[in-house]
């Protein structure tokens, strides 16, 4: 690995427009990369528009969720790197299994066996031209004839979002990096994940080829340290009532904050979910402290992974998540 880089995560409600001021500034102050995800807005939407806007920083689709036709996502790729001058990395993943089934009327089990065809599909329709269209068969995402319209565009590196560790394994398997969804915990990055990233890749006899591997980290700063790990809490509590964040944390004494911030998501007590995230939880799971600390935890990913993407807004009142995007900027900023 070389030198950690350092991204930015685009989130949050209001006038997306600021978003791309947002990224702007983010590249004049010297971070690396800036990803965007199916959330407050359009994947494809908003990376299109920040490679309008922005010259040397690098784009990540953190997740693009495979509701879309490998095609379709194929397409929305390609044209992006094409846009971005080859600044894009195209990063998949199966959204909660709620939205898959219940916004868009999909199947989702099995999950691992249906991205690891996904994953192939979009990868044949990125490598697809005129000369050779698509061929591929498949149970659940057969593509034929596909020719990706001919579109000149740099190779599109395709990683995959992970959280558990049958698709930890698969994203070392059939992928050329891997994107850590920001409820995998600190101490198990370089053990058990890596374990299974190794695993898929030796599977492949893909061992000792380049493999990119990133993480999003929920961020807090703030001059007041309690501020910011309120900051950090906030934003982790988003999780409770989502299944596989229990799954994800068991078996790491994690048991009391799991149990009550569970019940109270059940009842709708934000407050008391918030407040079931203990300082513990926010070390797993997050970066959090006063400018100065918050710099030298971000240092401990040094090693572990190649790249990390702050995330300060989720869940957040706008005003307080700008001002907090404001403090993130200027505690990680290089100004290179």
């Amino acid at each position: 690995m070389g030198e950690l880089r350092i991204g930015l995560t685009m989130g949050g409600a209001g006038d997306l427009r600021g978003q791309l001021a947002l990224a702007a500034e983010a590249e004049r102050r010297g971070f690396d990369l800036i990803t965007a995800g199916d959330s407050s807005s359009d994947v494809f939407t908003m990376l299109g528009a920040l490679a309008h806007g922005t010259a040397r920083i690098g784009l990540v689709a953190n997740i693009a969720g495979w509701t879309r036709t490998p095609a379709t996502t194929a397409h929305a790729a390609t044209t992006i790197s094409n846009l971005s001058g080859g600044r894009f990395t195209l990063g998949l993943g199966p959204t909660p299994k709620a939205w898959v089934e219940g916004w868009h009327g999909m199947a989702f089990d099995p999950v691992v066996p249906r991205m690891r065809e996904y994953v192939t599909a979009v990868r044949a329709c990125l490598a697809a031209t005129p000369d050779a269209p698509t061929a591929v068969d498949g149970r659940y995402y057969p593509t034929h004839g596909y020719t990706n319209w001919g579109v000149d565009a740099p190779p599109v590196p395709v990683a995959l979002g992970v959280t558990l560790p049958r698709m930890t394994e698969l994203a070392g398997e059939v992928c050329d990096g891997a994107m850590l969804n920001s409820i995998v915990p600190f101490e198990t990055i370089g053990s058990a994940v890596r374990d299974r990233l190794d695993q898929g890749r030796a599977r492949a006899g893909r061992t000792g080829e380049p493999f990119d591997v990133g993480i999003l980290r929920f961020v807090g700063v703030h001059d007041d340290r309690a501020t910011a790990y309120d900051l950090c809490r906030a934003q982790i509590a988003f999780y409770f009532p989502i299944p596989y964040f229990t799954t994800v944390l068991q078996g790491l004494g994690f048991e009391a904050e799991l149990a009550a911030g569970t019940a109270a998501a059940a009842t709708g007590d934000r407050a008391a979910a918030v407040a079931a995230v203990s300082d513990r939880l926010v070390d797993a799971l997050g970066i959090a402290g006063t400018p100065g600390e918050a710099r030298e935890r971000l240092q401990a990913y040094a090693g572990l992974v190649d790249w990390v993407a702050l995330a300060g807004t989720l869940d957040l009142p706008h005003d307080q998540a700008n001002a907090h995007l404001g403090r993130i900027l200027d505690t990680f900023g290089t100004g290179r």
